[in-house]
């Protein structure tokens, strides 16, 4: 019985690999146009297949990016007003922060002598020179990222050619792979592609309905700001549990200067809890699985194993990490069953 073909890659090639993707590590910043148009045209790209039938890749795609950037500009038609109505509110209320805190707490304090002796400890050891530093190195990161943002101007043009060239690309990549592999290599290479596609796909959705729903929470239970808590909630969901740093603390602190009682505050808190219960127990399994072709038991698995082994950077590529590993393994398991050992011949 003949089983699949076994693939034995060169150790140099496998070097070679190796060193490219060390390259791309360090090229991140300046490649980072790139890898948002790549995101985009694996979003893209269905809507792009289906009109490139009748109008050719093209004016499939302009008409496409065109289309896109017309959503984009109705949403900030939409929202940036919203969300500018709620920065203006915040910054307005920023004076009048320090006597409500004082208003508030300072009784508290007074009648807390051993946690103003733990504040004035933690106040004396901090460094002057070293917030300096801090605030100089938070400038410069700025700067960067508006230089980021200048080079964004790039995405439309580079989403074009991904778009409408992107097959010949990928058409030299195949002319790299051995003769009697490549049937095999494009399907792995199709299926993982896909399944990539799905994930990016199905991940915006969560990102989009979290976002709604964590606004939409907040602006209920009266938090300030409740919109723009909601979008960072919604969209730092890319990285599990994250809204919990980004999101959740400073609902609490405005809510808190709000007026909000204790009680107030823990039913933010619950209601933010549940909510996010909600996207890690149904939206991320669920819809980034059927999504990728991943079950949901294999998405929470993946959260879990690559976040324990590798911390932030694994909760960040776990679906498409095992979205791979799982290609890997139907494949090593095809191996299997075609062993003379499984089937029951002599070797």
């Amino acid at each position: 019985m003949s089983g699949p073909a076994k693939v034995r890659i060169p150790f140099g090639f496998v070097a070679l690999a190796g060193a490219a993707l060390v390259a791309l590590w360090f090229l991140r910043s300046a490649l980072a146009p790139f890898f948002l148009a790549l995101v985009l045209a694996y979003v893209l790209e269905p809507v792009v297949a289906r009109f490139a039938r009748k109008l050719g890749r093209e004016w499939a795609s302009i008409l496409v990016i065109l289309g896109a950037v017309a959503v984009a500009a109705l949403l900030a038609w939409v929202l940036v007003p919203l969300l500018w109505d709620q920065v203006e509110r915040l910054v307005a209320s920023l004076p009048g922060l320090k006597e409500r805190l004082e208003g508030r707490y300072l009784p508290w304090l007074q009648a807390h002598p051993v946690v103003q002796v733990k504040i004035k400890q933690g106040l004396d050891g901090l460094d002057p020179m070293a917030l300096v530093k801090e605030v100089g190195l938070a400038g410069a990161g700025l700067l960067g990222w508006l230089l980021s943002l200048i080079t964004l101007i790039l995405v439309p043009l580079i989403l074009y050619y991904l778009l409408v060239e992107g097959h010949k690309l990928l058409q030299e990549l195949d002319d790299l792979v051995p003769t009697r592999h490549l049937e095999r290599a494009k399907g792995i290479a199709g299926e993982i592609n896909g399944r990539l596609g799905g994930y990016i796909r199905g991940q915006l959705a969560v990102s989009l309905v979290m976002s709604l729903l964590q606004g939409l929470a907040f602006q209920i239970l009266g938090v300030p700001n409740a919109w723009i808590l909601g979008l960072v909630a919604g969209f730092s969901n890319v990285v599990p549990y994250s809204p919990y740093i980004t999101a959740l603390p400073p609902a609490l602190l405005f809510a808190a200067v709000n007026g909000t009682s204790g009680g107030g505050l823990l039913v933010v808190a619950l209601v933010f809890t549940a909510v996010q219960k909600a996207e890690t127990l149904y939206f991320t399994p669920v819809w980034v699985g059927r999504a990728s072709g991943l079950h949901p038991l294999e998405v929470l698995l993946a959260i879990l194993c690559f976040g324990y082994a590798f911390g932030l950077v694994g909760l960040i590529f776990a679906v498409p990490l095992m979205i791979v590993l799982k290609v890997a393994t139907r494949i090593a398991l095809e191996h299997y069953k075609a062993h003379p050992w499984f089937v029951g011949e002599e070797p």
